[in-house]
């Protein structure tokens, strides 16, 4: 927006009149191939809503306002449409995250800044905690082979 749409939409909130010399150069064929239309429509916004059925000007730029108007709602309905579609993806990425997640194996800082796994492997003889079932196998092994023996044994 320039500086000069910035002061007639501000002109024409502060004084609640519509900008007249704003809504006359406005050019309806220009706005329908999509030249400049986002500025042009927001500088033409309070204008067109500050008009009222009593306004004089009205009468001769009846169609041009209400061509205008129907130009501003179809922006905002497009811009609606986008969002919908922007928050659907996002919703749809959030969803699969979980499941990404879920296949992954969680880990968590403890206080000494070490990361532990959700799912612990005790060692039944000695308390020690490990990562995975083949740690603690091989930790079995080598510590604790008496009772790996004892138990083939049996």
């Amino acid at each position: 927006m320039t500086e000069g749409q910035a002061m007639a939409t501000a002109f024409a909130i502060t004084t609640n009149l519509p900008n007249w010399s704003l809504i006359d150069e406005i050019s309806i064929p220009l706005l329908e191939t999509g030249v400049a239309t986002l500025p042009v429509l927001q500088a033409a916004l309070p204008s067109v809503l500050s008009i009222t059925k009593d306004d004089e000007k009205l009468n001769d730029r009846y169609w041009k306002v209400l061509r205008i108007a129907q130009l501003q709602i179809e922006h905002l309905l497009r811009s609606q449409q986008e969002l919908l579609k922007h928050m659907e993806k996002l919703e749809t990425e959030s969803e699969s995250k979980p499941l990404k997640t879920k296949n992954m194996r969680s880990e968590r800082k403890t206080s000494g800044g070490s990361t532990e796994n959700c799912e612990k492997y005790k060692c039944a003889d000695c308390g020690k905690v490990f990562l995975n079932e083949t740690f603690l196998t091989s930790h079995f092994e080598r510590r604790h082979p008496k009772s790996v023996q004892h138990s083939v044994s049996e």
